[in-house]
């Protein structure tokens, strides 16, 4: 993996993990994600979940789960892509949850197609809470 791909990955990981901690402090920040499983995936699993992510916000249906799987490390997820809420035709709303041993995270996020270059396809715009 490319280490541009490894940054991408990062930042979608510090977003998606932000998501729920973005007004802690920082070492409250720290200890809110350091157990989440997307901090447990090795190179292979995020390039299994973010093959899975962008296949599914390119041309999965609305509200049918794209799943992923590493046995090899126990590293699993899904995606289930929907309508931006927003209505904004190059967004999607993706509904994504991960699994690494018995550990559990999920979330939603709001992605929009990039169209300042071709990688990533698709650009982590905001998480969703459905407000």
């Amino acid at each position: 993996m490319r280490a541009s791909d490894t940054l991408k990955g990062l930042a979608i990981v510090l977003a998606m993990a932000g998501a729920a901690t973005a007004a802690a402090t920082p070492l409250t920040y720290y200890n809110g994600i350091r157990e989440t499983p997307i901090t447990k995936f090795n190179k292979a699993d995020m390039a299994l979940m973010n093959k899975a992510v962008y296949g599914a916000l390119d041309s999965g249906a609305d509200g049918v789960k794209v799943s992923w799987e590493n046995p090899d490390t126990s590293s699993s997820g899904s995606i289930t892509p929907a309508k931006d809420p927003k209505g904004r035709a190059s967004c999607r709303l993706a509904q994504i949850e991960n699994r690494h041993k018995n550990l559990l995270g999920s979330g939603s996020y709001i992605f929009c197609k990039n169209t300042k270059s071709k990688t990533p396809p698709w650009e982590l715009v905001a998480p969703w809470n459905g407000g």
